[in-house]
């Protein structure tokens, strides 16, 4: 089995650059914010960032190609970088610091995420896992809960889909959480708050994304620190192109059971 370790080194040393462009952009007096068509913001910092991202692969792995939140290269090519150049514009756009650069490297042959970084640059928190090689967070290996129980412990959830598009009835969904007495954080900042299953500090995330940018990376690392991630049905999933949203959590109990929340709450 491969071991990645220069494709990380790429994707560090990437995030370290990324990290220094939210840095002089955050809280900046002119941000240059505008509004995509989804109804989402989008910074210069955004676009940029996603664009150092393509020159860097261009430049290091020109066989590669480049899936981007803003932009891609090659998104057809065996090996993909797939980027999430800040998730947590929102947050990041109005001086909230709780965003992070997010990139991966998916092999499309299954589409499956084999490294991933997410770079914290406000905390100078570097998460990084490779496949079968563990999950760390500034280099201390990383292992999810062994909790069951929702008792007084976060998660994470957040719906976009509506109309006929609809997996679940959030409301229905939530409930369900607080029955159990779980507490829920939703704020629009996904791969920020799904790293923490793997440090212990949020024990499930639900979400309905299609956009694979904003799961991959949470993914890879909460399964390395061994933990579960799947589709909404319980089922795997490929990450190169839409998917069908995101249940993860710690082990396999409570993975079971937000699951099981999921198909109680559909329409």
């Amino acid at each position: 089995m491969a071991n990645y370790q220069d494709e990380l080194a790429f994707a560090k040393a990437l995030a370290t650059e990324a990290g220094k462009i939210m840095r002089r952009y955050f809280r900046a007096e002119d941000i240059g914010t505008e509004w995509k068509q989804d109804n989402t913001p989008l910074t210069v910092a955004d676009t940029n960032i996603n664009n150092l991202v393509i020159k860097r692969v261009k430049e290091k792995f020109p066989n590669h190609g480049v899936l981007g939140e803003e932009e891609s290269f090659e998104p057809t090519r065996d090996l993909i970088w797939v980027v999430d150049p800040i998730d947590g514009t929102a947050p990041f756009s109005i001086g909230v610091p709780i965003s992070t650069f997010s990139i991966a490297l998916v092999d499309r042959k299954d589409g499956q995420p084999v490294l991933a970084v997410v770079y914290d640059p406000f905390l100078n928190h570097s998460y990084e896992a490779t496949i079968g090689g563990g999950a760390y967070l500034n280099d201390t290996k990383l292992q999810a809960s062994v909790t069951s129980d929702l008792a007084q412990n976060f998660v994470f959830s957040a719906s976009i889909r509506s109309g006929k598009d609809k997996i679940y009835e959030a409301d229905k969904l939530l409930n369900s959480i607080r029955s159990q007495k779980g507490k829920i954080v939703s704020i629009a900042s996904f791969i920020y708050f799904g790293c923490k299953i793997t440090t212990g500090e949020l024990v499930g995330v639900i979400v309905d994304f299609p956009s694979t940018w904003d799961l991959v990376t949470v993914k890879l690392l909460v399964e390395e620190a061994g933990g579960i991630a799947t589709d909404y049905n319980g089922q795997p999933q490929r990450y190169d192109d839409i998917t069908r949203g995101l249940v993860a959590a710690p082990n396999k109990e409570l993975h079971g059971k937000l699951l099981q929340m999921v198909q109680d709450a559909k329409p």
